[in-house]
C-alpha cells in the first residue's frame, strides 16, 4: 500500500524512500530542488522485501593504530563496533531492496549487490573497510548497509567475539542473515529490538537507552563533486530497522551545495525525515558555521543524538569532526529542533538502525566511492582517533 505526502521543500530539496519491503517496490526518491519554497509530492513505497558535552581532554597519541583503536572500543560506554578487518563485517548487514526478505549476504539481490563490498586493506588504519561504489548511470540506489543498535553474539555481528553491551549491561542478541532472509525486517518484533528514544515513551524492553554516540570515518571520492553529478544524496543515517525512510530519520547528505567539480568542497549538512526538512531550517543552535567539508581522506564524524518527545522543540543534534590527520575534533553542529516519529506498532518513538548509504534516487551520476570504516557506537563520549 502506498502512501502520498505533500511535501514543502527547502533548500536543494532531497526526497527519499522506505528501503526495505516483503515485495518488489520502485527505487524511491531522494529529494533535489531549488533553494526557496516548492511543493513537491513524495510517493511512500511499500515496504521492499530483498547542556553542551564537551569533548574529553586530549590524551597522549598511542603508539600505533591499533592501540588506538583498542583505546577507543574499551571505553564501558561502548555498546558494539566494526572496523571491518572480516567480510562477514560486511556481508551480515548488505540489505537489496526487492530481493526477497531484504538480507542479503551473498549479494545475490540484483547487480548491484556487489557494490556493496568489503576491501581487504587501504583501510583509516590500513586494514579492511566498507566500500559502496555508484557506476556511471542511473542504477546502483538499491543495496545498503544498515547495522541495529542492539549488541551482538559474535556469530552474527562477523567479528567472531561478542558485542561488548556497554561493559556487559545490555545483553548480545543472535542474529543469523541468511540469503534473502528477512531477519533485518522482522526485528522490530523482537523482545528488544533495541530503540533509544526519550524516557516518557520507555515500555517494557523496547528501549536500550536514552542518547547515543555514532562514531565513523569516511572517505568520499572526489569525483562526488565532479560537474553534472546530481547534489545531495545519502551517506549516513539514523532510523529503523523496520524502514529507512521515516519521519525520524537524520541523513547526512553524500554532497552539498550543488558539485561545481571535481574535489570542489563538499560540505556537511543534514536533514530530518519529516518535511525533508534541512535541520539548519528547523533547528536553533550552532549551524556547521565554518562550512566544514570533507577532505577526499579518512575524515572522523562523531554524532549524539539526545531524544526528545514527539514534534516538541527538544530533540538535540550534535556532530564533530576531524580531518585525516587531525587527532582533535572541531564542533561543527549543536542544535535543538522538533523530531517526527513514526506510528504504529511496528515503530517507536526513537532510534534503532544505523545506515551507510550511495543511494542517489536513481538519478544520472559519474562514477564515485563512498566508504567507511572504524564504526562505534556507544552510549558514552567517543575520543577523537590520535592515528
Amino acid at each position: 500500500m502506498k502512501e502520498t505526502r505533500q511535501i514543502p521543500v527547502q533548500w536543494t530539496p532531497i526526497t527519499r524512500r522506505r528501503f526495505l519491503t516483503a515485495a518488489t517496490a520502485s527505487v524511491g526518491t531522494l529529494a533535489v530542488a531549488a533553494r526557496g519554497r516548492a511543493a513537491a509530492k513524495q510517493t511512500r513505497a511499500a515496504p521492499i522485501a530483498s547542556s553542551p558535552v564537551a569533548a574529553p581532554a586530549s590524551a597522549p597519541a598511542p603508539t600505533s593504530a591499533a592501540a588506538d583503536w583498542n583505546t577507543r572500543i574499551s571505553n564501558p560506554g561502548v555498546v558494539w563496533y566494526h572496523n571491518f578487518d572480516s567480510a562477514a563485517e560486511v556481508n551480515n548487514f548488505r540489505w537489496t531492496g526487492g530481493y526477497a526478505g531484504g538480507n542479503d549476504p551473498l549479494a545475490r539481490g540484483s547487480a548491484y549487490a556487489p557494490n556493496i563490498a568489503w576491501v581487504p586493506s587501504g583501510g583509516a588504519d590500513g586494514g579492511g573497510y566498507l566500500r559502496l561504489y555508484r557506476p556511471t548511470g542511473t542504477g546502483g540506489d538499491g543495496t545498503h548497509w544498515i547495522r541495529m543498535f542492539n549488541p551482538l553474539t559474535g556469530a552474527g555481528n562477523g567479528r567472531g567475539v561478542d558485542d561488548p553491551g556497554a561493559n556487559g549491561a545490555l545483553a548480545p542478541q543472535t542474529y543469523t542473515p541468511t540469503d534473502g532472509g528477512s531477519q533485518m525486517w522482522d526485528w522490530y518484533n523482537r523482545t528488544r529490538p533495541g530503540w533509544y528514544g526519550h524516557a516518557s515513551y520507555h515500555s517494557g524492553t523496547l528501549f536500550d537507552g536514552e542518547d547515543f554516540y555514532l562514531q565513523v570515518r569516511v572517505k568520499i571520492h572526489r569525483n562526488r563533486t565532479a560537474m553534472g553529478n546530481v547534489a545531495v544524496g545519502k551517506l549516513l543515517s539514523a532510523s529503523t530497522t523496520r524502514n529507512s525512510y521515516t519521519q525520524q530519520e537524520i541523513v547526512t547528505y553524500s554532497a552539498w551545495p550543488t558539485p561545481s567539480g571535481v574535489g570542489t568542497p563538499n560540505i556537511h549538512n543534514v536533514y530530518q525525515g519529516h518535511n525533508y526538512s534541512p535541520i539548519s531550517d528547523v533547528g536553533m543552535g550552532t549551524k556547521n558555521p565554518t562550512n566544514w567539508a570533507y577532505s577526499f581522506d579518512w575524515d572522523t564524524l562523531l554524532y549524539h543524538i539526545t531524544p526528545g518527545r514527539d514534534g516538541v522543540n527538544e530533540t538535540r543534534l550534535e556532530v564533530w569532526a576531524a580531518h585525516a590527520g587531525e587527532s582533535s575534533y572541531a564542533k561543527i553542529w549543536d542544535v535543538m529542533y522538533p523530531a517526527h516519529f513514526e506510528a504504529g506498532g511496528r515503530y517507536q518513538k526513537g532510534w534503532n538502525a544505523w545506515l551507510c548509504w550511495i543511494y542517489q534516487n536513481g538519478l544520472y551520476n559519474t562514477a564515485f566511492y563512498q566508504s567507511y570504516d572504524q564504526i562505534i557506537f556507544s552510549k558514552a563520549m567517543i575520543p577523537c582517533p590520535k592515528v
